[in-house]
């Protein structure tokens, strides 16, 4: 009577046969832990990118208004910049306006150095923000885990 190694003509290999298929079952259950811890995180993904669509109509909004901050400080300073001209160039009329003057130029520099804050702080949250989104289109626009 035949034995099963020469049944399969393979002697020896059946027990390595048998050993490769419980790795290979083994990988596959690694691999569904891996699909699970998955679909966790994207059920998560899903709900940050709800916020993520909450939150940028009140980036834009928020970006619209601090154009607008600084176009009207760019007009006060316009202004006070024409004061300032007519100043040296008024002679006698503006004499005893000097104090005033220089009031509001420390006015005018306490405002523009905190636009100039603001501006930065938001120039970093936005290129953060936006560099990272830039980073999860291209992240998610590879197909090289498609076949």
């Amino acid at each position: 009577m035949p034995t099963r190694e020469q049944d399969t003509g393979l002697p020896g290999c059946v027990e390595d046969l048998h050993r490769e298929m419980n790795a290979w079952r083994s990988e596959h259950d690694a691999w569904l832990d891996d699909i699970d811890l998955w679909q966790r995180e994207y059920k998560l993904a899903e709900a940050t990118l709800y916020k993520m669509e909450k939150a940028l109509p009140e980036h834009k909004r928020l970006l619209e208004e601090h154009a607008e901050n600084i176009r009207q400080h760019k007009q006060r300073v316009s202004l006070y910049e024409g004061i300032l001209k007519n100043y040296l160039t008024g002679g006698d009329q503006y004499r005893g306006q000097g104090k005033s003057l220089l009031e509001e130029h420390l006015s005018q520099k306490k405002q523009h150095l905190h636009e100039r804050e603001r501006h930065e702080r938001f120039q970093h949250t936005h290129l953060e923000a936006m560099s990272e989104l830039m980073h999860l289109a291209k992240l998610f626009g590879k197909t090289d885990w498609q076949e």
